[in-house]
């Protein structure tokens, strides 16, 4: 069989990047960092997905084992310079973390005369693989760009699909969903006409894949956690089944995926429907969201690319309507979590040095500026609220 590391067993890496290598015929070799994750793999040697759409039949993903890349790293090397492909599904945050042993992989590989190897992160951010190339270039890991090159392509993708990890008599399984989308730029990989994994779109434009899905789907998603934190709300999907809660929602997504059809070749029926099923996906029967989990990280989701900030300048620069987007990026700064290390900062700049700042601070929009001023309006209005519903 064909071999494939994979970088992160979460949902997402089991969930979605695992069921398509496994469907692609690969041998598939997780990295993690969870004693429990790898344990419950490598105890069968495969791991179950349920299924959303199909009254949770179960496939099982054989064909499958995992090391620790903190206890076993020499066997996460030798995995490397065997592999016919490599993923990951780490969480964008975290590309950092694994450059360092993936630098040695491919040098070891390199030294050994291997081919080429592709490199695709699979990650839902903004040109995820480019972030891992960098952090590879600048890891300590002595290995050179022209190094790199030579052994490895880094094509970007774009991902989507439902994931919902739980536990079932001491196993961790996953919860699919049938929609899924993993987006690969054609064009950057080893060879551009061999496609290394079935049921991925591949594409010369993978950037209008990437904005769709982060800007409306990602986009409306963040919105619903951070007004449903505001609420008082522990799940998403109460969120979404709140009528008057749903017309933001939509609101927010529509804003977005007007600019999308402007930039792209999406018609605007497209995009609607982009938008109705975007809803609907969250208002289903057994997909539930935390609250905790979707606000999770409030300053990289106000990153000036990412799923609110992105799509409300683009619509600024456009004249396209962005008083949703707006009100949404409002919201996020009212996050407060002592658990999240990012929202503590987030709450420490604002306490410290007032929301003014810290509005132009974390999201590059100018202070004075008629969306600095609607964001601020927004996110008095918004407090208010809150205050009044905790006391």
């Amino acid at each position: 069989m064909k071999k494939a590391v994979h970088f992160g067993a979460g949902n997402i890496g089991r969930g979605l990047i695992g069921d398509l290598l496994h469907q692609s015929g690969y041998e598939i070799t997780f990295v993690d960092v969870r004693e429990d994750l790898i344990s419950s793999i490598n105890d069968t040697n495969s791991y179950d997905l349920y299924l959303i759409d199909h009254n949770y039949e179960k496939r099982v993903i054989d064909h499958v084992s995992a090391i620790s890349s903190i206890k076993n790293a020499e066997e996460v090397i030798q995995a490397i310079v065997e592999a016919d492909i490599i993923t990951t599904a780490v969480g964008a945050n975290n590309l950092s973390k694994v450059a360092p042993i993936l630098c040695k992989g491919l040098k070891e590989r390199l030294a050994v005369g291997k081919e080429k190897v592709n490199v695709l992160a699979c990650e839902n951010a903004m040109f995820a693989t480019d972030i891992l190339k960098e952090a590879m270039k600048n890891c300590g890991v002595e290995i050179t760009s022209k190094e790199l090159e030579t052994i490895a392509a880094f094509p970007n993708t774009a991902v989507d699909r439902i994931v919902l990890g739980f536990e079932k008599d001491g196993n961790l399984g996953v919860n699919i969903a049938d929609y899924f989308e993993l987006a690969i730029e054609e064009p950057k990989l080893c060879n551009p006409k061999q496609k290394p994994i079935q049921g991925a779109r591949y594409t010369d434009n993978v950037q209008k894949y990437i904005e769709r899905k982060l800007y409306v789907i990602n986009g409306g998603h963040a919105y619903a956690g951070y007004l449903g934190y505001i609420h008082g709300y522990d799940s998403v999907r109460d969120v979404f089944i709140n009528e008057e809660f749903v017309k933001q929602i939509r609101c927010v997504m529509m804003e977005s995926a007007k600019l999308i059809s402007k930039k792209y070749d999406f018609s605007e029926e497209e995009m609607n429907e982009y938008v109705e099923f975007g809803i609907r996906r969250y208002q289903a029967e057994g997909v539930d969201y935390s609250v905790s989990m979707v606000t999770r990280s409030p300053i990289r989701k106000l990153g000036a690319n990412d799923r609110l900030v992105g799509p409300c300048v683009q619509c600024e620069q456009r004249n396209l309507k962005n008083e949703c987007l707006l009100k949404g990026i409002a919201l996020v700064f009212l996050f407060d979590s002592s658990e999240d290390t990012e929202a503590v900062e987030l709450q420490r700049c604002i306490k410290e040095k007032g929301i003014a700042y810290a509005i132009q601070h974390f999201t590059g929009i100018k202070e004075g500026s008629r969306m600095h001023s609607l964001i601020l309006r927004h996110y008095y209005e918004q407090k208010a609220i809150r205050d009044t519903l905790r006391h």
